[in-house]
């Protein structure tokens, strides 16, 4: 067994020398391949081909997300610069977009408002005490405001205030005994009656004591009746002459205080208004027909305005009362625009009252005679017209002659050149130049053909050129 171990051992030590010798032969192989070059990959050994596989797999799975990594962080690099650089670009564009509306084509011209209103003025000189609130429409009747001086005021008004509290008692007084004499009048006539009837019946029935009963009675009821109809009549007259002595104390005592207060009542209905501008007598419905293009620019208007407690002098104004159901304006226009009035129909539209104020129907009330310019004034009057107009004198006005729909944008956002009209549409990095046709429009917005509603256009173009912004084609 030992000899047998032995052979054993010395063989397997034989195939481990055999195993290190092959390695060393093949790593000398190698050695020498890679000194002069000759490493093919054909040619390698399967254990070196299974590693370079290896390093090729291992380099793939570390270079690929790397790549990829890189090209993203690149994408999104260039994608902020872009949206960076057309943000700064877009940044000093002004847009609109073209939408669908309606435009009024017409001539803006300057107005001067007409109303039929009538002027008080005060009767003496003295404090004025408003009575109503400016713009209130007030009844016929009703007491606007008064005018009074101090010092006789305090002296009259407690005589006044006592005469009439007087004439006020006695009136409940007469009031009251007349009604009662009225009463005795009317007990005394019913018991005349109930007495002839009485003695009708006594009469029918042959009962003479009974007839003779009623006769006194009928008598005496009569007597009764003439006595207070006598009382009614001669009281009546004594109250009647009572009052009417009173009624002229009251009046007297009025008389004297209203040389100290003065009411001022409205006559007619209408709105009230303390602002005055001294054309009220000037500009009338009446008037206004006669003017021409000159005397309607010479008109100046001086506003005043009457507060509570300021004093007045004897004929000054106070307020005016205006017909707010009637208004009329006056407008200067050229020959041309005048004679297209001659339908005498007309809309206008009025600028400087909320909401655009308009367009309101109108009516040609009269043209006056044309100036050597060819101008015209033309008055107009107006149906359901704001009630601001009521407290002002001039006020822009437009005369809408048509009305057109269609795409609407800026009129500043139009480029006008030898070519025609022409709009800029932004897009990458720049802008289009995009020719349009004008089919309508006013001074702010114009009605295009050309573009697709919700197209934006630039309305700052001169930019385009300030600040060379690219222009594609």
């Amino acid at each position: 067994m030992r000899g047998g171990g032995t052979t054993g051992g010395k063989q397997g030590m034989t195939t481990r020398r055999g195993r290190r010798d092959a390695g060393k032969s093949d790593l000398d192989r190698m050695r020498l391949q890679v000194a002069s070059g000759g490493v093919k990959e054909a040619q390698a050994s399967p254990s070196t081909s299974e590693d370079s596989g290896r390093r090729r797999r291992v380099r793939s799975l570390v270079l690929g997300p790397a790549v990829f990594t890189l090209a993203a962080i690149s994408l999104a690099v260039w994608s902020l610069h872009r949206a960076t650089t057309i943000s700064a670009v877009e940044g000093r564009f002004e847009c609109a977009q073209a939408a669908w509306g309606s435009v009024e084509e017409g001539l803006e011209v300057d107005g001067i408002v007409v109303r039929d209103e009538r002027v008080f003025v005060s009767p003496i000189a003295g404090k004025v005490r408003l009575m109503v609130a400016e713009g209130e429409r007030v009844r016929a009747g009703t007491v606007v405001a008064e005018v009074s001086r101090d010092e006789a005021r305090q002296q009259l008004e407690p005589p006044l205030v006592s005469a009439k509290e007087e004439l006020a008692k006695f009136d409940a007084y007469a009031r009251a005994r007349l009604d009662e004499l009225k009463r005795q009048v009317a007990s005394c006539k019913l018991e005349v009656e109930n007495e002839k009837r009485a003695l009708d019946r006594a009469r029918a029935s042959r009962d003479a004591s009974a007839e003779e009963k009623h006769k006194a009675g009928l008598a005496r009821a009569e007597a009764e009746l003439a006595a207070a109809t006598r009382r009614l009549e001669g009281e009546e007259k004594a109250l009647e002459a009572r009052g009417r002595a009173l009624a002229t104390k009251v009046q007297h005592c009025e008389t004297a205080y209203r040389q100290a207060v003065y009411e001022l009542r409205a006559e007619i209905p209408g709105v009230v208004s303390f602002e005055l501008d001294g054309l009220e007598h000037t500009l009338t419905p009446v008037s206004a027909q006669d003017f021409g293009p000159d005397r309607v620019r010479s008109l100046a208007a001086s506003p005043v305005l009457v507060r509570d407690g300021v004093e007045v002098a004897q004929g000054e104004p106070v307020f005016r009362l205006i017909d707010n159901y009637r208004l009329l304006v006056l407008v200067v226009l050229p020959g041309e625009n005048a004679a297209a009035l001659a339908s005498s129909r007309a809309r206008v539209r009025f600028a400087s009252v909320a909401d655009g104020g308009g367009p309101f129907p109108a009516r040609v009330v009269s043209q006056g005679k044309p100036a050597p310019s060819g101008e015209r004034a033309v008055l107009l009057e107006v149906s359901g017209f704001p009630q601001e107009l009521c407290h002002v004198r001039r006020a822009r006005v437009k005369l809408v002659t048509r009305t057109a729909s269609g795409l609407t944008i800026p009129r500043r956002a139009v480029v006008q050149s030898d070519q025609g009209y022409t709009v800029y549409v932004p897009v990458n990095l720049g802008v289009v130049r995009k020719p349009v046709e004008i089919m309508a429009g006013d001074e702010d917005t114009v009605i295009v053909r050309g573009l697709k509603e919700g197209q934006r256009v630039l309305t700052n173009p001169w930019i385009v050129h300030e600040a060379r912004i690219t222009v594609w084609r």
